[in-house]
C-alpha cells in the first residue's frame, strides 16, 4: 500500500473527552485526531485526513503548527493521544467532479513526509554520483552482463527485493475484526536504520559466479563507503553468510534494523552500531520468523527480538496500540520500544503497530 500523507477520508465515529468542553475525538480510517467541536464536524463528514510524519507548507492557515515546524505528530490533549490532523473539505480547490473517497491529495496540499532517513539517503546519493564519473564504467553500464555483475543504475534499488517498510495497523481499520482468528507471530520493532544486503546468482559454463550488494532503505550502494550498510556489511563478512545461506536459490537477502551511535539518538544506548535482522528473502519468499532466526544465528546474526510466537489480536485497534506500548528488550537505558511488527505469513499479512507512548516521550 502507498502511503498517502494527505487523503480524503470520512469521520466514522466521534466520541467526548472527559472533563473537556472544546474538544472531542473523531475517528478516521483507524486513527483517532482530536478535534475542535466548534468546528463543527459531523459523523459521515467527508475530511482532509493528514497522517503523522507529515510536513505542511509554511501557510498562514497552518500558523498553529509553527511551533512543530509545522510537523503533524503524535501529541496528547486533556489525556487523549492524537494522532493526525482532520481539515474540512473545503481546504482543497474547488474542482468540477469533487474528491472521491481515499483519494490521494498529499500533492495538491504541498505536504511533504517527515523522514530523517530520507536526509542520509539523499547525502549517499550525492556521494555516490560524485564516485560514479568513470567513463569507463558508464560504456560498460550499457551490456546487461556488466549491470548484471557489478550493479545497476545509480540509486535503483533491486526490483527483486521489496524495500523495507511495513504500513500501519491504523490504515486496516476493520483487522481486528476480520482477522479475530488469525494466529500471528510478533516481534519488536527496532528504532534505526534499515538495510538490506544481497547475493544473486550467475549461472554460467565455467561455474556459478556471484553479485554482492549492500542497500540502504531505498538505495542500492554499488561499491563500499564510510557509511553504516557498508560497515555492517564488513563486520559480519556478509557476502560470505550470504553465500552459506543461498543454497542452490537464484538469490538471497538479508534485511535489518542498524542501531547506534549516531543513529536515531541511540535510544538504546549502544557502545558500537550493530544490526538485527528481521527479513530473511528468498525468491519462493519470506522465512517465517522462527526459521529465520534459526539459519541467521548460526551463521552470527541476531534476529529481531521476539515478542510472541503466537498471538490473536486485540478486539480493538485502541487496545492494540496499548498492546504495542512496553519496555525495549535492547534496554540499556531503559528504553521504550518503538512498537511491534505482526505477521501470518501464510496469509501474507504484515503490519506494524507503532507504540503512543514511544511516539510521545521521543516526539516522533
Amino acid at each position: 500500500m502507498t502511503r498517502k500523507l494527505a487523503s480524503v477520508q470520512q469521520i466514522v465515529a466521534i466520541r467526548s473527552i472527559p472533563n473537556a468542553d472544546a474538544i472531542e475525538v473523531a475517528t478516521v480510517l483507524g486513527w483517532e485526531c482530536v478535534i475542535a467541536k466548534k468546528d463543527g464536524f459531523k459523523i459521515g463528514d467527508r475530511v482532509v485526513y493528514i497522517e503523522i510524519d507529515s510536513i505542511l507548507p509554511e501557510k498562514p492557515e497552518y500558523e498553529f503548527l509553527r511551533d512543530r515546524k509545522f510537523r503533524v505528530r503524535t501529541i496528547r490533549l486533556r489525556g487523549q493521544v492524537s494522532q493526525g490532523l482532520v481539515l474540512p473539505i473545503g481546504v482543497l480547490p474547488k474542482r468540477k467532479n469533487g474528491y472521491r473517497e481515499d483519494e490521494d491529495v498529499t500533492e495538491i496540499m504541498g505536504v511533504v513526509k517527515y523522514d530523517p532517513q530520507a536526509l542520509i539517503e539523499e547525502r549517499l546519493a550525492a556521494e555516490q554520483a560524485a564516485r560514479e564519473k568513470n567513463r569507463i564504467k558508464k560504456f560498460l553500464s550499457h551490456y546487461s552482463w556488466f549491470r548484471r555483475l557489478f550493479g545497476r543504475q545509480r540509486g535503483g534499488f533491486p526490483k527483486f527485493i521489496h524495500k523495507t517498510d511495513e504500513d500501519r495497523i491504523q490504515l486496516f481499520p476493520h483487522i481486528c475484526k476480520e482477522q479475530a482468528q488469525t494466529p500471528f507471530q510478533v516481534t519488536e520493532k527496532l528504532d534505526g536504520q534499515s538495510g538490506t544486503w544481497f547475493l544473486v546468482r550467475h549461472k554460467g559454463l565455467f561455474g556459478d559466479k556471484f553479485s554482492f550488494g549492500v542497500c540502504s532503505r531505498k538505495l542500492l550502494l554499488n561499491r563500499p563507503d564510510n557509511s553504516s550498510y557498508w560497515e555492517i556489511a564488513k563486520k559480519y563478512n556478509m557476502e560470505k553468510v550470504l553465500k552459506n545461506i543461498i543454497g542452490n536459490y537464484s538469490f538471497v537477502a538479508i534485511q535489518g534494523e542498524i542501531c547506534g551511535p549516531g543513529i536515531q539518538s541511540n535510544k538504546y544506548g549502544l557502545q558500537e552500531r550493530d544490526m538485527w535482522a528481521f527479513n530473511l528473502v528468498y525468491p519462493d519468499g519470506m522465512r517465517e520468523n522462527i526459521t529465520a532466526k534459526n539459519i541467521l544465528e548460526q551463521e552470527g546474526i541476531r534476529f529481531v527480538p521476539n515478542v510472541a510466537d503466537e498471538f490473536y489480536l486485540c478486539p480493538t485497534i485502541e487496545q492494540m496500540l496499548k498492546y504495542s506500548n512496553g519496555k525495549a528488550q535492547l534496554n540499556v537505558k531503559d528504553t521504550l520500544r518503538e512498537g511491534v511488527v505482526i505477521r501470518n505469513y501464510q496469509k501474507g499479512i504484515s503490519f506494524k503497530v507503532v507504540s503512543p507512548e514511544f511516539l510521545l516521550k521521543y516526539a516522533e
